[in-house]
């Protein structure tokens, strides 16, 4: 249940090479259309279940809206700019960008030059620089207006979950101004000023660019992502662990973690904070590991399903391993098998999906036992926009067995079930992107649901945008000094729960 790791946004590099492919600067109009027609192909006969949220009949309204706009404009920033992905709002499918083709993109194209973040719609700068204040709130750019940017904006989410704060506003931004020399930036340098200013700023090079993400001062925590687990003391009564992702063997995540709570079992701690905060997922089998040492239950239930109404490789062409290797036909016949022996098409009549048998998850335990260095205390979860996948299910499974407070924002990706499994790659013939996508939906605790929409996991308290522009201009971390802050209430009103 493993999404690669991302560069920018969505955009990944694929670190293959095909000799012989088009440079560049040799990519034409056609060029461009033809990959975003086979894109097309690939979405609608390959995914396990494209028209889950969005209808066959608008899904293609909405792309002869978005070829068209290709058509007229084309190069390789609006190709990326028109993915046609996040229609089906599915968060575990996405384009990744072949490594030569977008270094040379970004040499010849220029970037915002600062780095930004996106909090309840408003655009604040995230980066000390001599032109604007940390904190101050974009309002427009070359005088269309910040929102109209973020509207134009399109993050991949599952179902009608909306995540704007996880849209990167200054590389998008720089797609839909190619090589602007200089931008026009009107902002407001506080969070109430009343007074807008302008300032006329020049474009940088990605080299100053990839400089600007590095030095964004939210995150603050930054050491956890070197780790994936970390843990560390916030008082005397307060323990933090940050997890970054659920992709890690068992053996060494059980190692982690045990030395983890039996060291904090012995000091005696009270309260423990995780934080699963841009937590890409991982193996859905380490979800119970992880959640096993915070179970009030000594056996608690872990239930989940795979289903999918595709089982067929149905698109032969550019189907490509992960070295880029192209699937022979051989190839292609065991992977068919693979999914004929693993999934059992519906009895129930008008069902059209196949679901997973035993021989699918061999790792799979329902009742599944809480660990002998188990922590009883209290304990809180920072989720947001960038929870998805795995790391939506553990949230969901704290969520269900009421284990605490649950502080942040929605995550990406449902609450009852993510397409997360079984990933197949394509290669775009000319431009060399690679789509990535699920062979399966996964329910989450026996809730098969063929609603279309579906929310993510909720937190039970939220910053709010003052909040946010404290915690930015004093460089702290919003959510856990939110969490901290809960603790202290806790201690004057014992009586505060989950509200």
């Amino acid at each position: 249940m493993i999404k690669k790791g991302l560069l920018l946004i969505a955009l990944l590099m694929s670190s293959s090479v095909v000799f012989g492919q088009k440079k560049y600067s040799e990519l034409t109009k056609e060029d461009y259309l033809n990959d975003f027609d086979i894109l097309i192909n690939i979405i609608k006969n390959q995914h396990p279940n494209p028209f889950r949220s969005i209808n066959a009949k608008e899904f293609d309204k909405k792309v002869v809206e978005i070829r068209k706009n290709l058509e007229e404009n084309p190069s390789y920033a609006t190709f990326l700019l028109s993915n046609p992905i996040p229609l089906i709002h599915d968060a575990h499918s996405s384009l990744s960008t072949d490594t030569t083709i977008f270094e040379d993109f970004t040499k010849e194209t220029t970037f915002f030059p600062m780095n930004t973040i996106v909090y309840e719609g408003k655009v604040f700068v995230n980066q000390h620089n001599p032109n604007i204040p940390v904190g101050s709130i974009i309002t427009s750019v070359n005088d269309v207006n910040s929102k109209s940017y973020l509207d134009r904006i399109n993050v991949t989410t599952d179902g009608q979950i909306v995540a704007d704060d996880a849209k990167d506003f200054s590389f998008y931004v720089s797609l839909m101004n190619p090589g602007a020399e200089e931008y026009k930036i009107t902002y407001q340098d506080s969070l109430n000023a009343v007074e807008k200013k302008e300032v006329t700023i020049k474009s940088v090079n990605y080299a100053r660019n990839y400089y600007n993400v590095q030095k964004a001062i939210l995150p603050v925590d930054l050491i956890s992502y070197s780790y994936g687990i970390y843990g560390r003391k916030l008082n005397d009564d307060t323990y933090l662990l940050t997890i970054k992702t659920f992709a890690f063997s068992e053996e060494f995540a059980y190692q982690k973690l045990s030395s983890f709570f039996e060291k904090l079992n012995a000091d005696g701690v009270k309260n423990l904070i995780i934080d699963v905060r841009g937590n890409g997922g991982g193996y859905l089998s380490n979800i119970p590991l992880f959640y096993s040492f915070i179970s009030q239950e000594k056996v608690f239930k872990n239930s989940y399903r795979y289903a999918t109404k595709v089982v067929d490789i149905n698109v032969r062409e550019n189907l490509i391993d992960g070295s880029g290797r192209q699937y022979s036909d051989m190839d292609i016949k065991n992977m068919n098998n693979f999914m004929y022996q693993r999934y059992d098409k519906s009895e129930v009549p008008g069902d059209e999906y196949y679901y997973g048998n035993n021989r699918l998850d061999e790792s799979y335990v329902e009742n599944y036992p809480r660990d002998r260095y188990y922590f009883e205390g209290n304990t809180m979860l920072l989720i947001d926009n960038n929870t998805v996948s795995a790391a939506a299910y553990f949230a969901s499974l704290f969520k269900e067995n009421k284990r605490g407070m649950i502080i942040g924002q929605e995550t990406r990706t449902c609450s009852n079930f993510t397409t997360a499994s079984w990933f197949i790659n394509y290669k775009l013939p000319n431009t060399q992107t690679v789509v990535d996508l699920p062979r399966s939906e996964v329910f989450f605790n026996n809730l098969i649901s063929t609603r279309e929409g579906c929310r993510g996991v909720l937190p039970d308290y939220s910053v709010d945008e003052n909040a946010f522009y404290k915690s930015l201009i004093k460089e702290e971390d919003p959510e856990l000094t939110l969490a901290l802050e809960l603790l202290k209430r806790q201690l004057q009103e014992p009586e505060l729960k989950e509200p």
